[in-house]
């Protein structure tokens, strides 16, 4: 069973979450200076979200594929993507499996790992506050 009812409900949580982020710690010089702009491909159900971290902007569907460049391109389940961004899905393992797909800029991509950590709490906190804790348990 899918974790998402629609792509409006990927865009809502996971697209929320790097806005909430931006806004929060978008200004920080590292990553205003990084030049990190990342397109996230969600399938099942489909979403498609552009996060252009100097910019501070968050890009959904048909926006998203008309906005800014993307130096690393991201393709994945939305199920994986939940379970990713609750830190219940091996990056490493999921790559190795072809789970995750990536392109483009691989020192640019290592610029995510550390956001890790600080997403995954706002996402987790963002399901809490929406009542879906269904979500924060699934595995």
């Amino acid at each position: 069973m899918a974790f998402f009812r629609d792509s409006g409900e990927v865009c809502a949580y996971i697209g929320q979450m790097f806005e909430l982020f931006v806004e929060e710690f978008g200004a920080e010089a590292a990553l205003k200076d990084s030049g990190l702009v990342v397109r996230l491909g969600h399938t099942a159900p489909d979403c498609v979200i552009v996060v252009d971290f100097p910019n501070r902007k968050v890009f959904y569907n048909a926006a998203a594929d008309s906005a800014t460049t993307p130096n690393v391109d991201m393709l994945m389940n939305s199920d994986d993507a939940h379970l990713f961004w609750l830190g219940k899905l091996n990056f490493p393992n999921a790559m190795a499996r072809r789970q995750v797909r990536m392109s483009g800029s691989t020192a640019k991509a290592m610029k995510l790992l550390p956001l890790t950590e600080p997403l995954s709490t706002i996402y987790r906190a963002l399901l809490a506050e929406a009542g879906r804790d269904d979500l924060i348990t699934a595995s």
